[in-house]
């Protein structure tokens, strides 16, 4: 996943924009038969209904996000700006998860982690120059992305499930990246 940190004109951090870039398995898996006019492509139409459930049932997940302000979490808006392509022979899924209210940047009190809480689907940055963009952001603001450190119990419980097992809801936190927002205190 790529993650671009919005702020708006105030300096405030307003949300996330998160793109996500599917494994072949899964987009093979999730675009067999959608090629109704036979061009080699998934059909866009059929492309925007695996958006659309995708989105509901991460819905019910808090669309795999947690962002925190301190240690309060972050409450989300209703998603905006969705849309959905292939990439290559890969699926991609776009869309913004606004916050309720704007955060202040200041001190590195703002931190996001994006993971599956039932440790079905592992969930990564995108191994890029710029996995985290600041899009807007003030002067002197850097991020630092923290990998996870899990206690070997809970590495133990994670090797005890198969392919098609999910974990308790919360195991996944234990293996999330946390990126961490660092700005000047004014």
């Amino acid at each position: 996943m790529t993650i671009e940190i919005l702020f708006n004109e105030a300096g405030m951090v307003t949300g996330l924009r998160q793109t996500w870039l599917f494994d072949d398995y899964y987009s093979a898996f999730a675009t067999e038969g959608m090629d109704l006019d036979g061009d080699g492509k998934p059909d866009p139409e059929k492309l925007e209904e695996i958006m659309k459930v995708n989105m509901e049932h991460l819905n019910e997940y808090g669309y795999f996000t947690k962002a925190r302000d301190g240690k309060n979490v972050l409450g989300l808006m209703p998603l905006t700006d969705k849309s959905t392509r292939m990439l290559d022979n890969r699926l991609e899924m776009s869309f913004t998860t606004p916050f309720e209210k704007p955060v202040s940047p200041e001190g590195s009190n703002f931190s996001y982690a994006i993971f599956d809480p039932t440790y079905y689907v592992d969930m990564l940055h995108a191994e890029t120059e710029n996995p985290v963009i600041l899009s807007g952001s003030p002067a002197g603001c850097s991020y630092k992305i923290m990998p996870p450190n899990p206690d070997p119990s809970v590495v133990a419980q994670a090797a005890m499930l198969d392919a098609s097992m999910q974990g308790e809801t919360g195991l996944g936190s234990f293996f999330a990246e946390r990126v961490r927002l660092t700005c000047p205190e004014k």
